[in-house]
């Protein structure tokens, strides 16, 4: 429980001053949870451009082995990259989110993600498990975007 209240001080600390629609609890946790099956079918489907639209305006993606990026980098960064993944790999993701704490404009939301990663070429597969821990911040309109994104794989490299 001290970490909860830790974590969410400092969401807190950092926030917005922008009044967003008022939810409940509940309404928010849905929300948030339907995000991540939004997320997971964008990337198998390839959709960058709804998946970018997930993330806050200001929002940081922060990848394993890379440094962080804002908004302008990964609008630059994925619609190539993902255009590249799609052409040489079929691609199944899951994404379980294991606890989702709100308060406020502000939320947190950790849990794990699965993908498999099929070679159209030979048919091999990589299978990649991680985590995540992501801060979500409630936009104007009551909807919920990515503020904050880190992840890894529990994969070890080879």
């Amino acid at each position: 429980m001290k970490v909860h209240s830790a974590l969410l001080v400092l969401i807190l600390l950092a926030g917005s001053t922008t009044a967003a629609v008022a939810q409940s609890n509940d309404q928010s946790i849905a929300a948030i949870k339907q995000i991540w099956v939004n997320y997971a079918n964008y990337v198998e489907t390839g959709d960058a451009a709804a998946w970018l639209a997930q993330y806050d305006a200001e929002g940081i993606q922060m990848r394993p082995d890379n440094p962080a990026r804002g908004r302008p980098d990964l609008d630059a960064f994925v619609f190539t990259s993902w255009k590249a993944r799609m052409d040489a790999f079929d691609t199944k993701m899951s994404i379980t989110p294991l606890e989702i704490v709100v308060t406020g404009p502000w939320a947190y939301s950790r849990g794990v993600y699965t993908q498999d990663l099929k070679a159209k070429a030979t048919g091999k597969v990589a299978h990649v498990d991680g985590k995540f821990l992501t801060i979500l911040k409630q936009q104007d309109d009551g909807s919920w975007k990515i503020f904050r994104d880190c992840f890894n794989s529990n994969v070890p490299p080879k």
